[in-house]
Parts: structure tokens; sequence; C-alpha cells
């Protein structure tokens, strides 16, 4: 079946099996790296997309349900204005992800920034938790998160 949606801000279609995962269709077809395919079964959080600005695993996502949906990836955010942000934030507190996890914990926090601009300290322990790996420890995405929130908000006032 033939399906259309958008990728990263652009209309893209492809052809897809019923049973291909989202994941497998966007990393062979669309040659999108950073999405990993780890665990496959909901483990990790290493595959995480924004679907509709949700954020969604990919692995758990049968290709099909992108059909008509507004997708975002990485690869996608590096291009936008708003991964200064987190690439700000992140260093200034001195974390710095792994090529697995990074771009999976870079979506989470600007999906968690897309709803709410002052994110409790709840909110950003959740998102840091979304992420399984071991390369920084929770309290420091934790504080990661939150400098990004800030550093958001001030640029976004500063306009």
């Amino acid at each position: 079946m033939t399906i259309s949606f958008y990728l990263n801000g652009q209309p893209v279609e492809v052809d897809v099996l019923p049973h291909r995962r989202s994941t497998d269709v966007l990393h062979e077809e669309f040659g999108l790296r950073s999405l990993h395919r780890t665990c496959q079964n909901q483990g990790c959080g290493i595959c995480l997309i924004l679907l509709d600005e949700q954020p969604v695993l990919s692995c758990l996502l049968p290709a099909f349900e992108l059909r008509d949906r507004d997708i975002w990836t990485a690869e996608g955010l590096a291009l936008l204005k708003e991964f200064g942000d987190i690439v700000e934030g992140f260093g200034s507190v001195g974390v710095r992800p792994c090529p697995i996890c990074g771009p999976a914990r870079t979506l989470a926090t600007e999906a968690l920034l897309r709803r709410t601009l002052r994110p409790t300290r709840q909110q950003a322990k959740d998102t840091a938790a979304s992420i399984r790996c071991d390369c920084c420890s929770e309290a420091r995405v934790i504080s990661a998160v939150l400098k990004t929130a800030r550093i958001r908000e001030a640029r976004l006032h500063a306009q």
C-alpha cells in the first residue's frame, strides 16, 4: 500500500507492507539514522519520533499509521532553531548524550517544551526517564531539560 505523510516538514510518499514497523520504514526507506532499532519492544525509547507533536515509539507503530500524519525525527529537528536551545541547554550543564540515545533525548525534550515552556521537575524527570541509556545520569538529564526550558523561554521572550 502507498501512504503519504509529512516527514520533517516535507511531503513524502512510500510503499509499505502492512506488517512493517515505522522504525524500519523511516530507517530503510528514508535513510534516517537517528532511529535506532535496539529493543523493538518498548523497552528503551531510542526509536522515538514525534507523531503530530506527540512522542511515540516507532518500533511499536505499524508503518501504515503514518498515513496523513506529521512526523519529525532528530534529523528534521536539527534544522530548526529549537535544536540550538537543546544543544545549549544540555551543553551548559555538561550533558553529552551518546549517539544512540542523543536523538531520542532531543526529541523527548522538544516534545515536552512544545507542551509547556515551564515544565515541572516531575515532567523533566518523566522526560529523562523515557529514554533508557546509561551514558548520562538521570539527575543531570533532568537539569539539562530544565535548563533548556529556561533558554527557550528567554529566547522566545527576547523576540
